[in-house]
């Protein structure tokens, strides 16, 4: 993942609307709220019913960090640094 790019995982496939963001390791909390603004604005109407402009409930929300340390896998062979 680039260091200033956040990733928006969302799945509207189950019984509530599940939305994760997924941020580069040491990002700042204040970073984190902006993006979260924009998902609840911009992305939570489309995939969900809400009761008002700043409610997500109905939909679930988790944000997640990626670790420092990346290891790639090839999925086919299972083999480490594909």
């Amino acid at each position: 993942m680039l260091k200033d790019k956040a990733q928006v995982h969302y799945s509207t496939s189950g019984s509530r609307p599940i939305v994760e963001l997924v941020v580069p390791h040491g990002t700042h909390l204040s970073d984190i709220l902006k993006v979260q603004e924009t998902i609840s604005k911009e992305l939570l109407p489309k995939i969900g019913p809400r009761g008002c402009a700043p409610c997500i409930s109905g939909t679930d929300f988790h944000i997640r960090e990626e670790l420092e340390n990346v290891i790639n896998v090839d999925l086919a062979s299972g083999k480490i640094g594909g």
